[in-house]
């Protein structure tokens, strides 16, 4: 993968190098209170589904929708358990924590993110609240991003019929 430019030292790259990126998906947002933060947001025009437990994540889940902008609010699920929104609370308060893409093959866009320095945190998981499968990775340049493939989930439920 050639760099598109280079500056100080560091490498920068196309999008044309990340092929499996469909577009944004959602902007998850790491909230205290998962009811007022969806109030404040409804206020604001959002439109909310159900809360849904992450049981393997250990958080809240409720996905919102403004004039096709989509919103995730994250809450931990249970204040005595660790969650992974914990520390960005803590030292923030209530923060944008992530930005999903959407792709179709999630192996492949994991490899191109990794080809440009991205590190994965964790292998794909089944979301159960989102229906999809997720991966999240960091990148030191932009923080944390959450990958989602939802044409995977499909194909797969159409394999197990």
């Amino acid at each position: 993968m050639v760099p598109w430019f280079s500056l100080f030292g560091k490498d920068y790259y196309s999008m044309e190098d990340i092929k499996s990126i469909v577009g944004v998906d959602h902007i998850g947002y790491a909230v205290k209170d998962i009811m007022h933060s969806r109030d404040v947001f409804i206020a604001l025009g959002y439109v909310f589904d159900e809360v849904k437990a992450d049981e393997y994540r250990q958080v809240n889940v409720s996905l919102g929708e403004n004039g096709g902008v989509r919103i995730e609010l994250l809450a931990a699920l249970d204040k005595e358990k660790k969650s992974p929104i914990d520390g960005y609370i803590n030292k923030v308060g209530s923060t944008p924590y992530h930005i999903c893409y959407e792709v179709n093959d999630i192996q492949d866009a994991i490899t191109e993110l990794q080809n440009i320095g991205f590190t994965m945190l964790g292998n794909p998981t089944e979301s159960i609240p989102l229906g999809g499968i997720v991966c999240f990775l960091y990148s030191s340049e932009i923080g944390l991003i959450e990958l989602i493939s939802y044409m995977e989930v499909r194909t797969k439920s159409k394999t197990l019929e």
